[in-house]
């Protein structure tokens, strides 16, 4: 889980997970808006990305349906052992009932799931948002974070509990964002793909939690603990601003790498979506010209 600073955040923690050799593995919630961006929304949900309303009554059946099917994959008695659900709900929920047993005969297929649960960049307008939203709850606002949603992130620990050990607590900082800027505002979208203009220095700051010392089962004490956490990392990130990285921070070890990726690899990840886009062009291009 992390804080939301651009919208390819999601680039450098899968970064992480490359490192580990589990980027094959990734699955991301994001914003459901973030779905039809031209090109690179196809590959997000042809990499099963997890897009999200932040409408509960829309995202219920949704997540549920995603989580239990990471988690019974995990458990080496899903789809990848060639088991369904044993039923289907009115809602369209699926019930996997006792396949959530680990089969040691099947494939135990790894993940590793992406959230932010502040829900959107932090931005002047988000800020006021979270600012009246905080208000509304009682709870001291934020300067550099926005207040977390905690419906969903719980859902998402409460329904992978039997296959998740440990819970990564990431703060992204940007080391050419002042404190007194928007992360994006100074890396749009548009010039980070079209213009090559990235982030050239990302510092991640990470520590886990056990999933089984978390208050996962009580909604009032797991809302005190994901404040708190934020309350935290806000903390951090005042660290960062004035002291340029995360790396003097109490019981912090630094670890500095180059993030790149081999040709190969990046064609495996454009392939699907590059080719898709020139056989869709090709379409309508025949439609328009017969002759062609």
């Amino acid at each position: 889980m992390s804080n939301h600073q651009i919208y390819t955040d999601w680039v450098f923690l899968w970064w992480i997970t490359y490192t580990s050799n589990l980027a094959g593995s990734v699955y991301i919630m994001l914003k459901k808006s973030l779905e039809y961006i031209p090109i690179l929304g196809y590959g997000m949900r042809n990499y099963r990305f997890i897009f999200m309303s932040r409408k509960w009554n829309l995202d219920k059946v949704n997540l549920h349906n995603h989580l239990t099917e990471l988690n019974t994959d995990a458990l080496g008695c899903g789809r990848l052992s060639g088991n369904l659900p044993k039923r289907v709900s009115i809602e369209g929920e699926f019930d996997w009932g006792q396949n959530t047993v680990s089969n040691l005969n099947s494939i135990h297929w790894p993940y590793s799931l992406i959230l932010f649960p502040e829900g959107t960049n932090l931005s002047e307008h988000t800020r006021s948002k979270s600012a009246q939203f905080a208000k509304k709850i009682d709870l001291e606002p934020y300067e550099n974070v926005l207040v977390p949603h905690t419906t969903g992130i719980r859902e998402v620990l409460l329904k992978l509990r039997q296959s998740c050990e440990y819970v990564y607590d990431s703060t992204i900082g940007y080391s050419a964002v002042k404190k007194e800027e928007y992360g994006q505002d100074v890396y749009k979208l548009f010039d980070i793909f079209l213009k090559g203009k990235a982030p050239k220095i990302v510092d991640i700051h990470m520590r886990a939690f056990k999933l089984s010392d978390i208050p996962i089962d009580d909604e009032e004490e797991f809302n005190d603990w994901i404040f708190n956490i934020w309350r935290e990392k806000d903390a951090f990130m005042n660290y960062y601003y004035q002291n340029g990285d995360f790396s003097t921070l109490p019981n912090t070890k630094s670890i500095t790498s180059i993030c790149g990726v081999t040709t190969y690899e990046y064609i495996a990840i454009l392939f699907l979506p590059v080719t898709t886009t020139v056989l869709l062009f090709g379409v309508i291009l025949k439609k328009l010209c017969p002759f062609f």
